[in-house]
């Protein structure tokens, strides 16, 4: 798998190839002026193409960066941005472990939050130093795969774990704080 991005005309609505809605024998058509483009180009990689938990792309606040998960040289799952017109892919991320779930973008651009080790974990977009802000927990009480999802003002990272209670294991939502 490689990132692509689908540029769009301003007018949605006209018809390009084939009818926007389909037909009953013809699947719907794209508008005129869509044009796909590829972005990473990772087949003489070591381990090519777009790799780990979740194949979900985010785009950071500003837009100059699409932001994926693959491997290192190493076989490990890490960060990596792409610019939306294209150039080589950037490792933003040299951990020890593989990045475990999806991610998000601080609000402000600069810190992606992820699991990672039985951890929540933020790295610092621009120069990929990262840091645990959980403690370590083992696999059946760790941070789930879901997103880490940064609040508005950036301040905290909600994430969600399992909980043993009287009737069961259950999802529970957590905050910590950054510092």
């Amino acid at each position: 798998m490689e990132v692509f991005i689908v540029d769009l005309p301003e007018d949605l609505a006209q018809p390009g190839a084939g009818p926007l809605a389909g037909t009953d024998r013809r699947m719907p058509a794209p508008p005129a002026g869509v044009v796909q483009r590829r972005l990473t180009f990772t087949g003489e990689r070591l381990h090519p193409g777009v790799d780990g938990p979740r194949h979900w792309l985010r785009c950071s606040p500003d837009g100059a960066e699409i932001t994926f998960l693959a491997r290192d040289d190493a076989g490990i799952v890490q960060l990596w941005t792409v610019s939306p017109n294209g150039g080589a892919p950037r490792q933003v991320t040299r951990n020890p472990w593989p990045v475990a779930s999806t991610f998000t973008w601080s609000p402000d651009g600069r810190f992606l939050a992820y699991v990672m080790d039985g951890s929540v974990f933020v790295t610092d977009a621009r120069n990929g130093e990262g840091r645990r802000l959980t403690a370590r927990l083992p696999e059946n009480a760790a941070p789930r795969p879901e997103a880490c999802v940064f609040s508005p003002d950036g301040r905290r990272i909600a994430y969600v774990r399992r909980v043993a209670g009287s009737d069961g294991v259950f999802n529970q939502v957590f905050v910590v704080e950054l510092e």
